[in-house]
């Protein structure tokens, strides 16, 4: 034990490749405990978050079934690792972790590590798994976790899917798009057409001598192939950016509409635990044939139905699903489990089983670099402004630029008139007059546009989801909101080419209640908004998950307690007979 932390770390073979700097910071971010022999580090159920390594003593892990049958059982002794596939995807504990001999754990939290790597980019690459000849990893991470690491976007490598920025603890676990076979459904009429085209046409001039001159034996033939090669191109452009993605906490559906009636991205989310049902299509003999078809995701939210259609293995999404639901069944289980667990040994004055063992720091956290002025003027008066719980949205700057146009027209005109009449010496009163006063009108006007503009905002809270519209200058204000847990879905979508080339649009809010539902109108970036909504409304609901437990967990607490009592001075008569032997 006369090693430090860092010492220790640096023996381990998992973290061989981190460098000295990342090996200081990854010993500050982690805990470790002193347990005595029989207490119990985790119990089997429990929401497993966290990396163990053996400092010292040994451990034993027993896991049992519904029948008590015993179905897992390791030992661990020191310098030994387990687990470090919980660092990026929580599980249940399939096992209660005791101390057979007095030990010295130290302890990753999975938050904590997720926020290292954020912090070290390429510390994830010096966790790369190495192998010797017989396929066993010998450095790095284990295999399993390796994967799971590959699926968030601190990987080295991102995902093929331009999903955008998703939290680093929320994994992709499948994406895909529609089937290569739609697009060639597509495009290959079209490719014969443009080749049976340039044929004909090439032989009609050449043998028949029906189209003669520059104009008809040049232009037309290569406008009709680039208008038809053009047409190609926008399918491909339409497919590559139509995509399916299933996350460890949201279903997202993003559509790319590239038509001349209908240009946008429009991004459908809704967290993994909305899901009722999923269904598996294949119409035909064909689909069956390609194993194309459509899954069919029934959700709690108003607008019901997800589609993932056209795609290759469809049943794929439903067995993903399932399995994230089970995940989340079981993590739900594990939280209300040791919840119940600390409100009771709250309630008796329990000590901890174990004690944390305080070690000096090795070394301070690399600091994040300093926002420039241009950064921190952009969060605090952008469209996106973050004050503790809050956050304030307005409408993207290029509303406000359409909304002051015609003032800033007019102001124009009126300044022009004002030169030329000048300079041309007009010194009628009336005249000056009302330019004066036309000019005042016209900034009152532009002024009027900007203070509407800027009184009309969209806030989320820890609670609430408000929509404000204030007229300028206190002359009005409506303001509608909707508590977060009544928010059942969140589309966004950026409706044509301006919306999508500035990156603004609206956000849909679905509620519970028929008439309550809020449009976010024209925001920036509609996809980092529909993000923050649904994390607020998780934290909500975590919270609020806690509070309601809360009361009912002291409730039981002292029901045990009196049951206890009442046990201890035997005031609690036998309930099943006495066998044989006992009489």
């Amino acid at each position: 034990m006369s090693t430090s932390r860092l010492e220790f770390f640096d023996s381990l073979p998992i973290f061989t490749y981190l460098t000295h700097q990342e090996l200081r910071a990854l010993a500050n971010i982690s805990t470790e405990y002193e347990v005595p022999e029989g207490a119990v580090l985790a119990y089997q159920r429990d929401v497993a978050d966290s990396f163990y390594l053996v400092r010292s003593g040994r451990l034993y892990a027993r896991g049992v079934d519904e029948h008590g049958v015993v179905r897992e059982a390791q030992a661990y002794g020191e310098g030994e690792t387990f687990k470090d596939v919980w660092l990026f995807t929580p599980r249940a504990h399939p096992a209660t972790i005791r101390a057979t001999d007095p030990s010295r754990v130290v302890v990753i939290r999975s938050k904590d590590f997720i926020d290292f790597l954020e912090r070290y980019p390429g510390a994830l690459d010096h966790l790369a798994p190495e192998y010797n000849e017989e396929g066993e990893v010998v450095a790095g991470l284990s295999t399993e976790a390796w994967e799971e690491a590959q699926k968030s976007m601190i990987a080295p490598v991102h995902p093929r899917y331009p999903v955008g920025h998703l939290p680093a603890e929320e994994l992709i676990e499948f994406a895909t798009r529609r089937s290569r076979w739609l697009l060639a459904v597509k495009v290959v009429p079209l490719v014969l057409t443009t080749i049976v085209f340039m044929a004909g046409y090439t032989y009609l001039t050449l043998n028949v001598a029906l189209f003669s001159g520059w104009l008809l034996g040049t232009v037309v033939p290569v406008l009709i192939t680039a208008v038809l090669g053009l047409a190609v191109v926008l399918q491909w452009l339409d497919w590559r950016n139509d995509f399916f993605v299933i996350t460890t906490q949201h279903i997202i559906h993003y559509e790319f509409n590239i038509s001349l009636r209908q240009f946008g991205t429009v991004v459908k989310r809704t967290p993994v635990d909305q899901v009722q049902s999923v269904e598996v299509e294949k119409p035909n003999l064909f689909a069956n044939l390609l194993d194309i078809g459509t899954a069919r995701i029934t959700t709690a939210a108003q607008s019901g139905v997800i589609y993932f259609d056209y795609i290759d293995d469809p049943a794929v999404v439903r067995d993903t699903l399932t399995r994230l639901q089970q995940r989340v069944r079981e993590l739900d289980a594990g939280r209300e489990q040791a919840m119940m667990r600390a409100s009771l040994e709250q309630h008796f004055e329990a000590d901890s089983p174990f004690l944390e063992v305080e070690e000096p720091d090795e070394g301070v956290l690399a600091a994040r670099p300093q926002e420039s002025f241009i950064k921190r003027t952009r969060r605090r008066f952008g469209g996106r402004v973050v004050d503790g719980n809050t956050v304030t949205y307005r409408k993207h700057l290029f509303v406000l630029l359409i909304g002051v146009r015609w003032p800033v027209l007019v102001g124009s005109v009126l300044f022009l008139l004002f030169a030329i009449f000048l300079y041309a010496g007009v010194t009628t009163l009336l005249f000056w007059s009302l330019l004066v006063l036309a000019g005042l009108v016209d900034l009152g006007w532009f002024v009027w546009q900007i203070e509407d503009w800027r009184n009309e905002m969209y806030q989320v809270t820890n609670r609430y989801v408000i929509d404000i519209d204030r007229r300028p200058f206190g002359t009005g204000e409506s303001r509608k909101q909707a508590e977060l847990s009544n928010v059942q879905n969140i589309n966004a979508d950026r409706p044509g080419l301006l919306p999508t080339v500035f990156n603004y649009g609206n956000v849909y809010i679905e509620t519970a209640g028929v008439s309550a539902d809020i449009t976010f109108e024209n925001v920036s970036n509609p996809n980092q908004v529909q993000r923050d909504i649904f994390d607020h409304r998780e934290q909500f609901r975590r919270h609020q998950r806690t509070q309601d437990g809360s009361q009912r967990r002291k409730e039981y607490a002292v029901m045990l307690d009196v049951y206890k009592q009442a046990l201890e001075q035997g005031r609690i008569p036998r309930r099943t007979p006495p066998s044989e032997l006992e009489a």
